[in-house]
Order: structure tokens, then sequence, then C-alpha cells
């Protein structure tokens, strides 16, 4: 039997955090990719959607990628994803409807969602220390990829196993230089490519050709945790999008950082972005321990070439790439003006990878 499942239900919420709604889920009991897949806003035209075709038995995740239209989006046969843009002319504030169907030979099946869309943006300083007031982890975010849920009782938010290829759960709204803080506890860190940690999201772009899904991620400052005991920045426009403009920057070779299963960490992360600068720098470190003074990786835009995209706003939010659940708690959010940040030097920034051509599966 076939059947649509939407990842959060057929009742769901949304508020302008990023440039597009994302609504996720499965159709399951398909032998073959369906025929044809569209859904349908407040009864406007049909819109396509993209379906993941192919089966990811054997892919070595944590090495590698599977040979997908879909990139990193959905991992599993059958995952689909809609995206609807904030400014879609058939998207109501408010109450919204949208029918889904997926055509498997003769026989059509379909769902319908109802969900709130609340244009308003989110404040600059945001403080989710006490989860307590939230029913539904899409009060508290919007799910971009993999699944994520909201422990009220323990005042958490831990990212669903098994974990998606760049699970991302947006928090904040869209920014300049920001600083968020957060704790944040390893429950099994092995089988993970990268722990999390957070990225200060720039937003999905086309592919090249485009794929019925954004493929390109785009990013103003990522702080990434590794079971390996090393440790990454990122800073990219547009990775696996195969786009002519596609860059990225990393901490290459990687740091160094020591992380425990079960045990308690804080972290500081931070980015400073103006029209034409972007860097990212972050710590971490064990609870019980004095907040080291030192970041651990500092990373900027001082050589990429002029003519390359430029990000002008950022949404900080919660990242994992593959593995067992992580929890994040404490987590506050505030902007930052560029003088609390000490001189960067350019002439010191990495050179940034093109397209595809960088070192290792990142």
């Amino acid at each position: 039997m076939v059947e649509i499942i939407p990842t959060y239900g057929m009742n769901q919420e949304f508020r302008f955090r990023v440039f597009d709604i994302t609504i996720l889920g499965v159709i399951q009991g398909l032998k073959a990719p369906p025929e044809k897949s569209v859904y349908r806003l407040n009864n406007a035209k049909p819109c396509g959607f993209y379906v993941e075709a192919v089966h990811d038995e054997g892919v070595d995740w944590l090495n590698g990628y599977k040979a997908t239209p879909g990139e990193l989006r959905c991992r599993h046969f059958g995952e689909f994803c809609i995206e609807i843009a904030h400014d879609d002319p058939a998207l109501h504030q408010g109450e919204n409807r949208l029918e889904i169907e997926a055509y498997d030979g003769p026989t059509i099946e379909s769902v319908t969602i109802d969900f709130k869309w609340d244009p308003t943006p989110m404040p600059a300083t945001l403080d989710l220390s006490d989860l307590s007031r939230f029913s539904s982890i899409q009060q508290v975010g919007q799910v971009v990829n993999g699944a994520f849920d909201l422990d009220s009782a323990a005042n958490l938010i831990r990212s669903r196993a098994p974990v998606a290829p760049d699970a991302l759960l947006v928090l904040g709204g869209q920014g300049k230089s920001q600083e968020a803080t957060y704790r944040v506890r390893f429950l099994e860190p092995h089988h993970s490519k990268w722990l999390g940690l957070s990225d200060f999201h720039a937003g999905m772009v086309e592919g090249v050709p485009p794929r019925g899904i954004k493929v390109g991620w785009s990013s103003a400052g990522m702080a990434v945790a590794m079971p390996s005991g090393r440790a990454r920045s990122f800073l990219a426009w547009g990775d696996h999008s195969g786009a002519p403009s596609e860059w990225a920057i990393a901490t290459n070779p990687p740091a160094e950082v020591d992380t425990e299963r079960g045990r308690a960490y804080r972290v500081r992360h931070q980015i400073q972005l103006t029209d034409s600068f972007n860097r990212v720098r972050f710590r971490i470190w064990p609870e019980d321990e004095a907040e080291p003074s030192t970041w651990i990786c500092d990373e900027n835009t001082g050589k990429l070439p002029p003519d390359l995209p430029r990000h002008s706003a950022a949404s900080f939010s919660l990242f994992q790439h593959m593995g067992m659940p992580v929890e994040w708690s404490d987590i506050r959010l505030r902007p930052m003006p560029d003088t609390a940040f000490d001189e960067a030097k350019p002439e010191a920034a990495r050179q940034p990878f093109f397209k595809r051509d960088r070192p290792g599966a990142f």
C-alpha cells in the first residue's frame, strides 16, 4: 500500500526564518519512483515536487555521498521535499491548505495538510533557555533537512535518529553579525561524520542544472566537531549546487578538539557579516570547566574573489551530519556590533575552494 506520510503531520505551522517554507515527508510503499508528484497550495495551479528516486543501501555516508540529483537533501528512497517561497502569491498569512498527490501507476495517492503561516520576522535577540512554553518543534524553528524533536520535559532539542545527511533546524531570523551560545551533549558519537554543531544558514540555492529541489547549501559560518577529535569552520555559497559561482572556505587541515560521549559542553559561535566581508569563529569547552579565551576555528572571506556572491543575511540553526542524536539546550542568540570583533587579517585568510575541487569529502 502506498501512503504519503508528512514528517510533522497534517497540521503544521511556520514563521519567516528563511526564504522557503519546507514540508518534508516520505511516500511509503513505492516500488518505483512515482510517475508524477504535485502539490496545490490553496487551489492554485499544481506544482511538481521532489521525491528521492535513488536507494541508499550500501552508501558509505561517512566517507562519501550517493549519486543522486537531490545531493544531500533526501537520504532514503521515497523521501520528499516541498519548497514554497515565502513570497509565493498563493501563500496566505494565517491558514493555508496544501494538497499533495503522488501518481503510482493508475493509482493517485493524496493527503491534505493545513498549515499556518506567520510572515512576521523573528526578533534579533532570541532566548530559548526555557522550552516549556512550546508544544511542538515547529513553534521553535523550521526543519529544512532531516528531523528534530522537542523534549519540553527535559528542556532540550534532539535530532531524530537515524540522523539525516545535513540535518538542519533553523531557529533565528535573518540578520547580520550575531552570536549564539548553547549547551550540547553527544549521546553516541560513533557513526557520525560531523557531530554538529551549528550553522548561520544563508539559504539553499538551485542546482545547475535544476533538480526540482534546491541543493546548494549556503553558510555564513558553520561550526563543526567530529568524533575523530577534529573541528572545522565553513563558509560557503551554493555548496553541492554545481553552479559556476559555487565556493567554500574551510578549516583545512582541521583543528583539534576532544569530545566525550554523554558529557555536556558549552559553545560560543559568532559570525561577522558585512556587505563585503564574512567571518566565522567558535569555541567549545566542557561545561564544568572555564571558558577558554582562544577560538578553535576562525575563518574569513578575505581571499574570496570580488566577483563571487556574498551573503546579505543569515539565520542561526542547529546542524548535524549523520549518526545518532545530539541534544541542544540553553540556546541564546544576540546581534553583535562589528566593533565587538577584533580586527581580522584578510591577507591571512585561506584560499577558497571552487565547485567540488576540495580535499576529502566535505
